[in-house]
């Protein structure tokens, strides 16, 4: 009966001392910056704007192989919402252990005189930085926008071209 009550009361104490562990990691955690912020805490990165005169559908659709072009992944894609979403791959950097990856958020909305704008934002995620965690943080200016809005062209120019756009 002592072994018994023994291992119990060291299951107990056990329990008990992983439950205070966990409470002090949580309150040693601290708060995040939010996401999706540019440089400094409240500074929102604004997203790169276009207009076209194509209609939404196509407009779309040639978003989506624009991004597959650049090798990019598919995650999410709503068309009811105008809402597509890509990703890199993993992508090395100088620092042995890191990685980053970018992820393009794209928005396609129908305007009212005939045109469609697209909204396009990046952001950048990087692990085992000089921060010591992970980070997603939009980027303002990259290349990869004026990528993206070239193969966007490129797209929509073929699309026009074979007849796909028509239909709206």
């Amino acid at each position: 009966m002592l072994l018994t009550e023994r291992l119990t009361t060291e299951k107990i104490m056990k329990s008990t001392m992983l439950i205070a562990i966990m409470g002090i990691q949580l309150l040693l955690a601290g708060c995040e910056t939010p996401s999706y912020t540019g440089s400094g805490p409240f500074k929102s990165v604004q997203p790169q704007v276009r207009t076209v005169t194509d209609n939404t559908k196509t407009v779309y659709y040639a978003a989506q192989k624009a991004l597959k072009k650049m090798d990019f992944v598919l995650s999410k894609t709503q068309y009811s919402k105008g809402l597509v979403v890509g990703i890199s791959n993993l992508r090395d950097t100088e620092v042995f252990g890191a990685a980053r990856q970018f992820e393009f958020v794209i928005k396609v909305t129908d305007l009212d005189d005939g045109q469609t704008e697209i909204e396009v934002r990046l952001f950048e995620q990087s692990e085992a930085d000089f921060e010591g965690s992970a980070t997603n943080r939009a980027v303002a200016k990259h290349g990869l926008y004026d990528s993206f809005f070239e193969n966007l062209e490129h797209e929509l120019k073929e699309q026009t071209r074979s007849g796909e756009g028509d239909n709206s």
